[in-house]
């Protein structure tokens, strides 16, 4: 404790003798005169008023410093997984030791005489604290969690006691994890030591287990769907099981597998050929065997989303020609996308000779150098009427382009006008606009725009071309470095109808260039693709939109959905009610009313469901009046993660103690920790050192001092008549 002064304390000491000495000149004649005890009293009354006046006009400062002791504390991390708990098909746990284990282990550590503060925490996906209420505490652990993510506890426990002294972290585990990155690599820079125990049989168990589900995101009805399983076999030498694909309960396909001697993993081909669209719900099964480690991984879940069909696509082109190639080649790659190439070979005839008796069946119409001079007029206004009645087109000019013909037949549906037309042509490199690099076709390049300039140029015709009002530029031309802003790719919507036009060709070079520019090369498959997307897409003019926001949910996750709902105008509504039936396989029925969260979008969680295909519908009111409704479908499929692996992984408990400087512990030795902790000589209270300034002049009881000093020698003056 020191004190300070605002202003010099060697101006202070004649200060003060001043006020004394002014004191003492005031009282020293009175009328009428005082006894000289009286004169002493008033004399010291004003003295010491004025001394404390003058000291806090020197702004002193009191300077305190508080120590404050921080216990050591030891963080107990308890596996809270269902890993510790394996059960066989009749609930009968298979290792029920485990977990009485963990609790034996959690028992120990409450019970003992630990130097320092204990903070128990239980952890699975995420880490939950528990309160340290003695032994008794560990009988309340459940085993619950299907995920288990040692990292993310580990460093959630360093940020939850970041304000108090954590010494040291105590792990009990079976040391298997299945989310989150490997904890060892974390615990190499980890402040405090980890000590680890380890919890399970360390002896890998007979087990026969699906270890992975392998298949398309995306199915089309009608076509085959390869499903590849991993299936994995410890010590059944001999035995013959069935490996089944099912959906709700229906067999799709299956094969028989002998399996052989030691630990294997088999890859099993299965193949559906789905026959209706939606997300489907799959699940592959394998036989059950006697002396299995557990049943829980001996199927797996997966969701497939099944189409009607691909899409159709018409590639329509006036010649052969490299860029017609080039397209059909990029179309062809995508297993989604089925193409119908019509080149044309001479007037009215096509190579190949394609089926186009319902061009209304294609979901997009791409024209390259279409029409040329002998497109036949009949076909030619089958394709106007075709687009105008909303087939969406892409136009690509090419050097057989006949523009006055394009004109005439697509003035509706191109993007741009034609006003004056020349035959000349000029390369010229591809340029996007600020406008472009902001849409969704472009808006990949927005990060390296110049990634462009590394292409070989395009060749453009020197027509004269000018955009509608409801046209958007993407790209625009660049002629021997100088910008010219020449529309060269623009895009164009209008009443639920989409179009898109290159005025140039050449594409064919984009696809050829060399090595080192091959990562710009990608660049004309991602913009061709994002076009094409992008006209395909359907407009959603629904007024009530609701969805799930995934389509599988795991075992144990919450089920969520978003929606939105609109007015005719498809503005947003606020306000309206929502309600939510979700309807299980077996007709159980789940109602739920939506949550709005602003802007015309509503929120519902409902927590985790049993495993199974659920079926849903949204109707949506507002003021007693129907807005529309919306359904679908989705899933929720057993988690089993936590049934991979069924014995314990003492080997990585191992190493996070050796990396972070802990010691490696059984529960047998588990006692000896209290003794290591001090031994340690880091297991200690620290003391942190609080400065506290005060300045004396704020403090009322000076205040007060002064004004009773001053009222005090009023009083007596005023008894004894002094003037």
């Amino acid at each position: 404790m020191s004190l300070s002064f605002g202003l010099s304390p060697l101006l202070l000491i004649p200060a003060l003798l001043a006020a004394i000495a002014l004191a003492v000149w005031v009282h020293r004649n009175t009328v009428p005169a005082l006894a000289p005890a009286k004169r002493l009293l008033l004399t010291a009354l004003r003295a010491a008023a004025l001394l404390i006046i003058l000291f806090l006009l020197f702004e002193p400062i009191l300077e305190r410093r508080l120590q404050t002791e921080r216990p050591p504390v030891l963080a107990v991390l308890v596996d809270n997984s269902q890993s510790l708990l394996l059960t066989d098909m009749n609930g009968d746990s298979l290792t029920a030791s485990a977990g009485e284990d963990v609790r034996d282990a959690v028992r120990a550590v409450l019970g003992a005489d630990y130097p320092g503060e204990l903070n128990l925490f239980q952890f699975d996906a995420d880490l939950q604290e528990r309160p340290t209420n003695g032994p008794a505490e560990a009988d309340s652990i459940g085993f619950t969690g299907e995920r288990t993510n040692i990292s993310a506890a580990l460093e959630q426990v360093r940020d939850a006691l970041s304000n108090k002294n954590l010494q040291g972290v105590l792990l009990i585990s079976d040391g298997q994890y299945n989310t989150g990155r490997n904890p060892m690599y974390l615990a190499e820079r980890f402040p405090v030591p980890i000590h680890t125990v380890v919890i399970g049989d360390t002896t890998r168990r007979r087990d026969l287990q699906i270890r992975s589900v392998t298949t398309n995101e995306i199915a089309f009805v009608g076509d085959d769907l390869p499903v590849r399983v991993g299936l994995r076999t410890e010590d059944f030498a001999g035995e013959r099981v069935q490996v089944a694909l099912l959906e709700n309960g229906a067999l799709l396909a299956n094969e028989t597998v002998d399996l052989p001697a030691g630990t294997v993993e088999i890859p099993i081909d299965l193949n559906h050929i789905p026959t209706e669209e939606g997300y489907r719900r799959l699940t592959v099964t394998v036989t059950r065997l006697e002396g299995e480690a557990t049943y829980r991984n001996n199927s797996e879940t997966v969701t497939v989303r099944v189409l009607r069909n691909k899409r159709q696509i018409l590639l329509i082109a006036s010649a052969p020609d490299p860029d017609v190639a080039a397209i059909r080649q990029l179309l062809e790659t995508n297993a989604n996308t089925e193409v119908t190439a019509a080149v044309q070979k001479g007037a009215g005839s096509f190579y190949g000779q394609p089926a186009l008796d319902s061009l209304a069946s294609f979901d997009a119409m791409i024209l390259v150098g279409y029409p040329g001079a002998q497109a036949d007029p009949a076909f030619l206004q089958r394709l106007s009427d075709t687009a105008r009645d909303g087939v969406p087109v892409f136009f690509i000019l090419g050097r057989q382009t006949d523009l006055r013909r394009l004109q005439q037949a697509f003035a509706e549906t191109l993007p741009l006008e034609v006003q004056v037309v020349r035959s000349n042509a000029v390369e010229a490199a591809f340029v996007p606009t600020a406008a472009g690099l902001q849409h969704p076709v472009l808006e990949a390049f927005a990060a390296n725009p110049d990634a462009w300039k590394q292409l070989p140029p395009l060749v453009m015709n020197d027509s004269r071309w000018q955009p509608w009002p409801d046209t958007r530029v993407l790209a625009v031309n660049e002629v021997r470095g100088v910008r010219l802003d020449d529309p060269l790719l623009a895009i164009r919507h209008r009443d639920g109808h989409r179009s898109a036009a290159l005025l140039a060709s050449g594409i064919w070079r984009w696809k050829n260039v060399p090595e080192d520019l091959s990562e710009a090369g990608e660049a004309w498959t991602l913009l061709f693709s994002n076009v094409l997307q992008w006209i395909t897409t359907r407009e959603d003019d629904r007024p009530v939109r609701v969805a799930p926001n995934e389509q599988l949910f795991s075992g144990g996750e919450s089920v969520t959905f978003g929606g939105q709902v609109y007015d005719e105008s498809l503005n947003p509504i606020d306000g309206a009610e929502v309600e939510l039936d979700v309807m299980a396989a077996d007709s159980t029925r789940y109602p739920y009313s939506m949550d709005g969260i602003g802007n015309g979008r509503y929120a519902l969680d409902i927590g985790a469901l049993p495993e199974g295909s659920y079926r849903y519908r949204a109707f949506a009111n507002r003021n007693g009046a129907p807005l529309g409704e919306d359904q679908g479908s989705f899933a929720v499929g057993a988690l089993t993660l936590e049934f991979k692996e069924t014995s314990a992984n003492p080997s990585l408990l191992r190493q996070i103690a050796a990396r972070s400087g802990g010691n490696f512990l059984d529960p047998v030795n588990l006692n000896n920790l209290p003794d290591l902790l001090l031994e340690s000589g880091r297991f200690v209270s620290t003391f942190t050192e609080e400065r506290q300034d005060e300045e004396l002049r704020r403090l009322y009881l000076f205040f007060a001092i002064v004004v009773t000093l001053l009222t005090v020698e009023w009083l007596i003056r005023k008894r004894s008549g002094l003037v």
